[in-house]
């Protein structure tokens, strides 16, 4: 079975000795070669790193590989048990389970929704919200309930069969494209402007919610690497 954990990354960093484990510059288009598989080749959104951070890495992979099991973690944060998760493991687990995420995350604002108003730009969310309505409304409900709670996956970290992950790309690139349309971040700072990748974060837990999956929570290690 070919299964692959890519490490998403934009800067050079102590690769696992782990099989399986391959590295993916995200925003090579806008930097210098590091020497690891880069995400500007084939059919590619590289250049747009800056605003949907390794999202353009998650979207190289969703239409340039094919294999059985693909698993998405970052440079300084991991799936983990004892030690960072085998391949072994993840195929096992993937025999019970649809698909592996970070455990959950509890925000210690009032809920997801005052989290996301207190850092970042809530406007781009409520406009993230229109257009889920009007792609994806049974979604709806979904991302309502999930912004009223305290409860938050981020990272945009998974692991699952190929073929739900392309399932999974195809939903939010579909919404985020949109919002890219409707919303001006011209005069938005560095860390703002990096806003699809944050609400992809608010989608995920949406698309989990509203699909009959089998969750697997593992526990996720940061690495403090400079």
């Amino acid at each position: 079975m070919d299964t692959r954990m890519y490490i998403m990354a934009h800067k050079k960093f102590q690769v696992p000795d782990k099989n399986g484990y391959i590295p993916l510059q995200v925003g090579s288009a806008l930097n210098e070669d590091l020497g690891y598989q880069k995400d500007d080749t084939g059919i590619q959104i590289s250049a747009k790193n800056k605003t949907y951070c390794e999202l353009t890495g998650m979207y190289w992979i969703w239409k340039n590989i094919q294999c059985d099991n693909v698993g998405i973690c970052h440079y300084r944060r991991y799936f983990v048990q004892d030690e960072l998760l085998t391949i072994e493991y993840m195929e096992q687990c993937l025999k019970k389970y649809d698909i592996i995420v970070p455990d959950s995350g509890m925000t210690m604002y009032e809920n997801v929704y005052k989290h996301y108003e207190n850092r970042h730009k809530i406007k781009d969310l409520n406009i993230c919200g229109e257009v889920l309505l009007q792609k994806y409304p049974k979604d709806y409900a979904a991302f309502k309930w999930s912004l009223e709670r305290n409860f938050m996956s981020l990272g945009n970290m998974v692991i699952t069969s190929k073929t739900l992950y392309d399932e999974y790309c195809s939903w939010l690139f579909d919404i985020l494209f949109e919002v890219e349309k409707r919303i001006n971040i011209e005069n938005y700072d560095d860390y703002q402007k990096r806003v699809f990748g944050f609400l992809s974060e608010r989608l995920f837990r949406t698309w989990l919610l509203n699909r009959p999956l089998k969750v697997r929570e593992e526990r996720v290690l940061f690495i403090d690497e400079q």
